[in-house]
């Protein structure tokens, strides 16, 4: 999936929380050591360069955008192209929450050249 593709398919998404979080485009670089998606946490948070011991939980990439369709209700089929161009784009798709009341979301895969890329959002939670 290109960053133009997603950019056009997630243009005015927002993902509703006590903030409302634009969709952007996330990209990782793999070197050959690493896999996708990771077998840990701990593994996912050295990739995006975080600290090990922050807090993580994994999520169900059906969930996500299950909470993303509300408050998209007006773009209901703008939220189903998505997901289905990241489903069909890319494998191993996983998601992962990042952190304690403002928690960064992950929902990423792998392209058929071994890019793992996807979006990133942002949730406030208190």
């Amino acid at each position: 999936m290109t960053k133009e593709r997603f950019n056009q398919l997630a243009e005015n998404l927002l993902f509703m929380s006590e903030t409302d979080a634009p969709l952007e485009y996330f990209e990782l670089s793999l070197d050959k050591s690493r896999q996708w998606p990771p077998s840990t946490g701990g593994q996912f948070l050295s990739l995006i360069g975080e600290d090990a011991a922050k807090h993580l939980e994994k999520l169900a990439p059906e969930k996500f955008f299950r909470n993303l369709r509300q408050g998209n209700e007006d773009s209901e089929g703008q939220v189903a192209a998505i997901e289905k161009a990241m489903a069909e784009e890319l494998r191993n798709l996983a998601g992962f929450r990042v952190g304690e009341i403002e928690i960064a979301i992950f929902v990423l895969g792998q392209d058929d050249s071994g890019k793992v890329c996807g979006l990133k959002t942002l949730s406030v939670e208190t």
